[in-house]
């Protein structure tokens, strides 16, 4: 089956979602809040009517959660006039990503290894254990985000809270990101295919199959 495309509503509202600091920072230098927060609405209200049912569904069932969060404190700031509900968003968020990723803890698989089984199905126990170790960091990066979006929020410091969520947190995920991309190649030398795989087989060799039936840590999670 050929992956269908992604809607041009889909990229615009995670364009919208991405900018969604800087935006709200810009908007409030010109609109009311109670005015923000219907566009917001709108906007959210937009993507559930133009998307197809079941792909209305099946997002619903996904983000259900974040969108509920970023829906409700709209309401708040357009009833109440007030920008505070829109400045809690992205606290909101991490929270639901935090619930997102510390809940799956307690299932059957952590969050990050049914992300891993996407490229490879057959992982060994260690890499199991790594990636309920990765979900627990992700865990700990999103109460530490969440905290500092919020302290901003509280003290409607909306330039400092703007270029954090907006600009410093980003940088963030992706130095997480990267980080442990790097080291899980470094630890298990696993390569399926990946776009850097050619430069990371260069950097971290593969090791000698004797060493892998040894009980060597193989594969990345």
């Amino acid at each position: 089956m050929v992956p269908r495309r992604p809607s041009a509503m889909a990229i615009l509202q995670l364009v919208l979602g991405i900018a969604y600091p800087i935006l709200i920072f810009v908007s409030l230098s010109w609109l009311e809040p109670r005015e923000v927060a219907l566009v917001v609405l709108a906007l959210a209200m937009l993507r559930l009517v133009t998307a197809r049912f079941g792909a209305a569904l099946a997002f619903a069932r996904e983000v259900w959660l974040p969108v509920a969060s970023v829906g409700v404190v709209a309401v708040g700031a357009a009833i109440w006039n007030d920008p505070m509900g829109l400045l809690l968003a992205p606290t909101l968020i991490n929270a639901a990503l935090l619930g997102s990723f510390g809940g799956s803890l307690w299932g059957e698989r952590s969050i990050v290894e049914r992300f891993a089984r996407l490229q490879v199905d057959d992982l060994s126990q260690a890499e199991v254990r790594y990636c309920g170790s990765v979900t627990r960091l992700w865990c700990v990066f999103f109460v530490a985000n969440g905290s500092m979006a919020l302290y901003l929020a509280l003290f409607r410091d909306i330039e400092t809270w703007a270029l954090f969520t907006g600009f410093v947190s980003y940088i963030l995920i992706g130095l997480l990101f990267a980080s442990e991309y790097l080291y899980r190649h470094w630890r298990f030398r696993r390569f399926v295919g990946g776009v850097a795989d050619p430069l990371l087989k260069r950097v971290f060799p593969p090791r000698p199959e004797s060493s892998l039936t040894n009980g060597v840590d193989s594969g990345g999670a």
